[in-house]
């Protein structure tokens, strides 16, 4: 029903003004689907149920320029927009229901696509699009995901994109190439060594917390039509907001598995992007030795670093990028070596690590 309403306000808005009428080709080829890929440094794109943990839907809005009411663009998804969800059944990426071309090569679509897991953007438009975290309304919660696709200007038909595929396969579709908003960061505690001989060795951290993190902040990003069809990245950056706190370890402590000596203190944890400047990491670390005749000894260790302080560090948590700290225990001579590692484009391909040394 919703097709025909579409159809039908075409029909009187073009009678009304005047213009050309606008056909719509009800034919299956012509449906409108989408070509979903996710921002790797490879230039290559993967679905997002592959690099998202199995994300099925996304949003989009789409701007309607009609042949001979090119002056003023019109809702094509509705005022609201549309879900955008994976049909298994036939391997696509495809509105709730059926939305067709227009049949004028002379018509285009302009398309804006976002997901946000636990809210909505505060502005959406062909030119602009924020979000706003103000803790009140809306907080970054753990698991937060909030992306947003290049846009897909003057687009009148599915295409053929070379430069997205996984595989062999070529995706076809609205080109829409997804970017984090939000970084990631994990903080993990690994052992050198657990045994030496006849001493053994467990390690546990407590007490972990990082300072000065702003846990408010916006995002203005903006865009601007080429005047051609492409696809056009956002630019624009997080404003931090509110008064900085701190950003705790969940649980009393983690202790090292013996069986693959690391544990992860904080996995994972979606952040606003921000300087790392006046961030500071603390912690105790404690180190119990067991002897060959049974006796043991616990060293406690306190650990404080900045984080900026290291070299090769890119001095803050960007977005779409995800940084794994890991403080790295030497039981044997209580060091503790301090070792990022920087992951771009959230995947965990090793290929595509970069070691800050």
């Amino acid at each position: 029903m919703k097709k025909f309403g579409y159809i039908v306000s075409i029909i009187f808005l073009t009678a009304f003004t005047g213009c050309v009428k606008m056909e719509i080709d009800p034919a299956p080829k012509d449906m409108v689907i989408f070509s979903v890929g996710h921002y790797i440094r490879t230039s290559k794109a993967a679905s997002l149920l592959d690099t998202d943990g199995g994300i099925t839907s996304f949003k989009s809005k789409a701007y309607l320029y009609a042949e001979g009411y090119m002056d003023r663009a019109q809702s094509f998804f509705g005022s609201n927009g549309e879900t955008i969800s994976w049909n298994a059944s036939t391997s696509q990426w495809a509105p709730s229901h059926p939305y067709y071309w227009p049949k004028s090569s002379n018509s285009y679509i302009n398309f804006v696509s976002w997901y946000d897991r636990n809210g909505a953007p505060t502005n959406v438009s062909e030119t602009a699009l924020s979000w706003n975290i103000d803790g009140s309304s809306r907080s970054i919660a753990a698991d937060d995901n909030i992306m947003f696709a290049d846009e897909a200007w003057h687009y009148n038909q599915n295409t053929t994109n070379a430069a997205q595929y996984t595989g062999d396969e070529v995706l076809v579709g609205v080109p829409t190439l997804f970017h984090h908003a939000l970084a990631q960061v994990s903080f993990r505690l690994k052992a050198t060594t657990l045994s030496d001989g006849g001493t053994t060795w467990e390690i546990y951290a407590t007490d972990f917390s990082v300072s000065n993190v702003y846990k408010t902040g916006s995002l203005s990003l903006s865009n601007e039509d080429p005047g051609t069809n492409q696809t056009r990245a956002w630019t624009g950056d997080w404003a931090t907001t509110g008064t900085p706190d701190s950003l705790a370890a969940p649980g009393a402590g983690v202790a090292i598995n013996p069986t693959d000596t690391v544990a992860y203190i904080m996995q994972n944890r979606s952040v606003i992007p921000q300087s790392t400047d006046s961030m500071v990491l603390s912690c105790n670390i404690h180190i119990r030795s067991n002897y060959a005749d049974n006796s043991y000894m616990i060293e406690d260790v306190p650990f404080s670093a900045n984080l900026s302080d290291f070299t090769g560090d890119s001095g803050a948590w960007a977005m779409n990028h995800h940084i794994i700290y890991t403080l790295k225990v030497n039981p044997n001579t209580g060091k503790i070596l301090f070792d990022p590692t920087l992951l771009e484009g959230w995947t965990t391909d090793a290929n595509n690590l970069m070691y800050i040394e």
